[in-house]
């Protein structure tokens, strides 16, 4: 093996640098794993406090095998307080709560604003593909954390299919069919309030549609074994990124488009701007750390134009 075979295919940063920013993540959630093992969940929060859970395992432990709670704390416990190194997995989660949450109070107040529409279906089944949109974004994040790339890139491209397509039935013509109306149409609409989100949605296509040049760097091989679909931190770093390009996507429609779709905008619509900040400052963070990598740098160039393009 070569010096160049150790490195990530696009970069120069060591490998060991993205599995400590972007650990992936077992297939249970990871707040759930203190030293290593899952833990049962007795109805406390997710955010446990160590030290409390640590007294309980010990009061559980010395039920269990009936003997003293100090030795069983001592002996069996000693090690929950100590976590699971996550990298950047926590700062992650609460930026991608935090735009969840604006991206579902955006919709709480249009299904609202529907019940004094004479006609309310067209629009009804707006928000319900906006809704789509939200378990959409979900499912890519789950998919991330498991290091995987190009399955998230599939979904997120279909999100923003689905999601252009929720604001092109709002401004639906009263003599366009609702059966006409094609992708690329809906794609056109939203382009006029995000005209970035055309190269957002190029990129996905990119990792969507399987052509052999752009896939070959997906797959692992080696003499003793079958090709198989790769996953690692690597590409969880590119799938996360994408997650939040596509979210500060949406939101930047949201805010430009939103003082069209009601009589006085909701302050807890106008604060996106606060989840598209976050993401911002999130994306220049991780190119800092990771100065070498090319693909990331991209992705922050991408997300500057549609940050600030009007």
């Amino acid at each position: 093996m070569t010096p160049e075979d150790e490195q990530p295919w696009h970069s120069f940063e060591p490998i060991e640098r993205y599995e400590s920013l972007f650990p992936l993540l077992p297939n249970y959630v990871a707040h759930y794993t203190i030293g290593g093992k899952r833990l049962p969940r007795i109805g406390i929060s997710t955010k446990y406090d160590l030290v409390f859970r640590k007294g309980l395992l010990a009061a559980l432990l010395a039920s269990r095998m009936q003997i003293g709670i100090a030795y069983a704390e001592k002996r069996y416990a000693k090690d929950s307080v100590e976590s699971r190194w996550l990298g950047l997995t926590d700062r992650i989660d609460s930026i991608f709560s935090e735009g969840r949450k604006y991206l579902d109070g955006y919709l709480t107040h249009g299904k609202d604003k529907v019940k004094s529409v004479n006609d309310p279906s067209q629009d009804n089944l707006s928000w319900q593909f906006f809704f789509r949109t939200l378990g959409s974004l979900d499912a890519a994040k789950r998919l991330s954390e498991l290091g995987y790339l190009c399955e998230v890139a599939t979904i997120l491209r279909s999100a923003i299919e689905q999601f252009a397509f929720c604001s092109k039935l709002l401004l639906l013509e009263p003599s366009e069919d609702i059966k006409s109306i094609r992708p690329i149409l809906c794609l056109n609409h939203f382009k006029k309030y995000v005209p970035s989100a055309g190269q957002l949605y190029g990129l996905l296509s990119k990792y969507t549609h399987f052509e052999f040049d752009h896939h070959t760097h997906f797959f692992t091989y080696s003499a003793k074994e079958i090709q198989t679909l790769q996953r690692g931190a690597v590409l969880r770093a590119y799938a996360t990124q994408l997650i939040f390009l596509t979210m500060a996507c949406v939101s930047k429609y949201i805010l430009v488009a939103s003082p069209s779709q009601f009589n006085q905008v909701p302050q807890s619509v106008q604060d996106i701007s606060i989840f598209i900040e976050r993401v911002y400052a999130f994306s220049d963070d991780v190119c800092t750390m990771l100065p070498l990598d090319e693909v990331l740098s991209k992705l922050d160039i991408l997300l500057q134009e549609i940050v600030h393009t009007k």
